[in-house]
C-alpha cells in the first residue's frame, strides 16, 4: 500500500477514534452539569392563573400524573440581602413542596443546616454567604420589591425582613452560589408548579401531554429556565466535532490524491485493459473500491479504538481531573450510540465520494492516447 494511503487510513482512524472519545466526555460533561442543574431547577414549570378552581384542577392533574417524580408550589422574585452596609442582590425562590422528596437534591448540597419548615428561616449560595460575611445562625435582611416599592410610595426609609440564616448550600453552579436564596413557605398562594419528572429525557413529551389537556398554558422547561448555558453546551460539542471532522476530510483529500495520482499513472494499463475488452465500469470498480476500502478499514478501526478508548474512561478513568477541582475524579463518559452510527456513516461517505473525481478521469482517458504514452 502506499505511503498516502497508509496516511489517509490514519488520518480516518484518528478522526474517528478521536470524535469518538470526544464526544463521550463531552456528553458526560453535559449529563453531569444537568444533574447538577436539576437538583435545584425543575423539568417542568407550569405559571399559575390565579384561578382558585383552575389551579386546583392542574394541581391535582400534576400530582396524578406517572411521569411526576416531585412536584411543589413556587414563587419566584428578584430580591437583595442587606448585612449593615453590605448588599447583595439574590434571586428569591419561595417553596411549598408538595411532595416530600422534592428539596432531596437541595438538601444534599447542604454544607451544614437545613431549609426549615419557618417562614422566617432562609437558606443561600455559599458564595452569596461568603460576600455578605455571613454564616449559619446569622440575621439578615431581605428586600423584596414589594418592600422597594412601599418605601418609595411612602417617602419612608427602605426597611426589608429580618431573617435567620438557617443553611447554606454550595452547588458548584456559578450563577447558584452566588445569587439564589430558598425559603420554605407553606402558603398555599403560588405563582408556579415545579415539576420534577421522572427522567429529564421525558419533558418535551410532559410539556405536549400538559398541553393537550390545559389550552393556553404558560410553560417553562429546564432548557428555558437555563437557554443560555443549554446553548452554549450544544455549541461546544457541535464545534468540536466539526472541528474533529476536519481530520476526517482531510484524509478524504488523500484518498482523492492517491487515487488521482494512480489513475494519472496507470494510463496505459487502463488503455491496455480497455483494449482487450475490459468495460470502463469495471475499471471504474477497481479504483472506487481501493478508496471505500481504505475509507472502511480507517472507519472500523477509528470505531474500535474509540470505543475501546471510551469504555476505559467509563471504567478505568484515563483522564482524570485535578486534585480538589470536582468531587468526581475522572472525567464522565455518556454514550451516544446516535451520534457514533452517524460518524461512522459519513466516514465511509466521504470516503465513496472521494473517488467521484479521479473515477470520473478514467471514462476520459483516451485508449489510443493511453497506449501510445510511455
Amino acid at each position: 500500500m502506499k505511503i498516502i494511503n497508509l496516511l489517509a487510513t490514519l488520518g480516518i482512524t484518528i478522526g474517528v477514534a478521536a470524535i469518538i472519545f470526544v464526544v463521550s466526555i463531552l456528553s458526560g460533561f453535559q449529563v453531569m452539569n444537568y444533574e447538577q442543574i436539576l437538583g435545584y431547577d425543575p423539568h417542568v414549570r407550569v405559571k399559575l392563573s390565579g384561578d382558585s378552581e383552575t389551579d386546583a384542577a392542574l394541581i391535582k392533574f400534576v400530582g396524578d400524573s406517572k411521569e411526576m417524580r416531585d412536584y411543589a408550589l413556587t414563587t419566584e422574585k428578584k430580591s437583595a440581602l442587606r448585612v449593615k452596609d453590605n448588599i447583595k442582590v439574590a434571586r428569591l425562590l419561595y417553596i411549598n413542596p408538595m411532595s416530600k422528596n422534592y428539596l432531596d437534591g437541595l438538601n444534599q448540597s447542604l454544607l451544614f443546616g437545613k431549609l426549615k419548615a419557618n417562614p422566617r428561616d432562609l437558606i443561600m449560595g455559599a458564595k452569596l454567604a461568603e460576600g455578605l460575611d455571613i454564616t449559619r445562625g446569622d440575621e439578615v435582611e431581605l428586600i423584596t420589591p414589594e418592600a422597594l416599592e412601599k418605601s418609595a410610595r411612602m417617602f419612608r426609609q427602605l426597611d426589608g425582613s429580618k431573617y435567620v440564616v438557617s443553611g447554606i448550600f454550595y452547588s458548584s453552579v456559578k450563577d447558584y452560589d452566588e445569587k439564589q436564596i430558598y425559603i420554605y413557605d407553606n402558603s398555599p398562594k403560588k405563582d408556579f408548579i415545579d415539576i420534577k419528572l421522572a427522567n429529564y429525557e421525558m419533558t418535551d413529551e410532559y410539556v405536549a401531554k400538559l398541553q393537550k389537556s390545559y389550552k393556553d398554558l404558560v410553560i417553562f422547561t429546564w432548557k428555558d429556565l437555563n437557554s443560555d448555558f443549554y446553548r452554549i453546551m450544544q455549541f461546544e460539542k457541535v464545534m468540536t466535532i466539526i472541528v474533529l471532522f476536519l481530520i476526517i476530510l482531510i484524509s478524504a483529500f488523500n484518498i482523492l490524491a492517491s487515487l488521482s495520482m494512480t489513475v494519472v499513472q496507470k494510463k496505459k494499463d487502463i488503455s491496455i485493459l480497455r483494449t482487450l475488452g475490459m468495460s470502463k465500469n469495471r475499471i471504474v470498480a477497481i479504483f472506487r473500491n481501493e478508496g471505500i476500502f481504505i475509507g472502511v478499514i480507517g472507519t472500523i478501526l477509528g470505531t474500535t479504538i474509540g470505543l475501546i478508548l471510551t469504555y476505559l474512561q467509563d471504567t478505568a478513568g484515563l483522564i482524570m481531573f485535578g486534585k480538589g477541582i470536582t468531587i468526581q475524579s475522572a472525567f464522565p463518559i455518556s454514550y451516544e450510540y446516535e451520534v457514533y452510527v452517524a460518524i461512522v456513516v459519513l466516514s465511509v461517505l466521504l470516503s465513496w465520494g472521494a473517488t467521484y473525481l479521479p473515477t470520473k478521469r478514467i471514462s476520459k482517458i483516451d485508449i489510443l492516447d493511453g497506449i501510445r504514452e510511455e
